[in-house]
């Protein structure tokens, strides 16, 4: 696994998290928060970034061009 892959998933763990625990503390209603978490995590695991890390795990080939794989 790439270190910027794991950059990504630790910004997405970490950002969630991070969203999960302001949003409660604003609102102090759960359901708000779960709302706002779940509408967050889907729009950035969508991303075309986060769409490359998934397929990486997956074991697809990367043919970005950017990286070699050897």
């Amino acid at each position: 696994m790439r270190g910027r892959d794991v950059r990504a998933i630790l910004f997405c763990v970490a950002t969630t998290i991070l969203l999960f625990v302001v949003s409660f503390l604003l609102f102090r209603n759960f359901i708000v928060t779960l709302a706002l978490v779940a509408a967050y995590d889907a729009w950035i695991l969508t991303r075309p970034r986060m769409q490359r890390v998934f397929s990486r795990l997956r074991g697809d080939a990367d043919w970005s061009g950017y990286f070699k794989n050897d």
